[in-house]
């Protein structure tokens, strides 16, 4: 991408299984991007999440498509399909290499996550190199544990105090993917949980069907 030749640019990045999509991850995006003043979301569907090795996953065609129809009438939000597109485990840390080489050298990156991830994040590949790559937004949750990032900074102390870590105060909703998957899975209405063009799609392929 070319460089704008104005101020430094303000990505965020939001990953996930997106399996389905649904309005909590819109709204966490946009809740972001007017937070901290981000130019765009880019949504990055996980091609094969490391993490969930062994579980029943929708084929990342299928996310693709259906984040692309969720994202599509705001001009803020776009979609990568790099992860969909690598073989193997996909890795974050990638990712944003990926992505360094993509975008002009003084870009800065936002990754969104939510509070209730990072007791893990120690398990994501190399993730002293994520903190060095990309600052990270949390999401926290309204009524959740407050001690996400005082845990996090146990582990990664200098990232915490250089404000690599951020807190983003969460819209106060809460909608589940495995929940969802369980409502379409029974032929219940999952309608002002995900996107109309989202429900659409999945009824024409007949997803989450039992």
């Amino acid at each position: 991408m070319a460089d704008t030749g104005e101020d430094h640019r303000r990505i965020g990045i939001l990953g996930g299984t997106f399996d389905p999509p649904h309005l909590g991850h819109l709204l966490i995006a946009e809740t972001a991007r007017v937070a901290l003043d981000l130019e765009s979301v880019l949504f990055v569907p996980a091609g094969e999440p490391w993490l969930k090795s062994g579980q029943r996953i929708t084929p990342a065609a299928h996310r693709l498509r259906m984040v692309q129809l969720a994202v599509a009438d705001n001009p803020h939000f776009c979609v990568s399909d790099r992860e969909v597109q690598r073989s193997g485990a996909t890795y974050t840390v990638d990712t944003l290499r990926e992505l360094r080489c993509a975008y002009p050298g003084d870009t800065e990156f936002f990754f969104i996550v939510g509070s209730d991830v990072l007791d893990q994040f120690h398990r994501w590949k190399e993730p002293d190199e994520i903190l060095a790559m990309c600052r990270l937004a949390v999401i926290e949750r309204p009524g959740g544990p407050a001690h996400g990032i005082q845990a996090l900074a146990e582990r990664f102390p200098d990232a915490v105090e250089s404000g690599a870590v951020l807190s983003v105060a969460g819209p106060r909703v809460d909608f589940s993917a495995s929940d969802l998957r369980r409502i379409l899975a029974a032929g219940q209405s999952a309608r002002y949980q995900i996107p109309d063009s989202v429900a659409e799609y999945i009824k024409k392929h007949e997803l989450y069907r039992e």
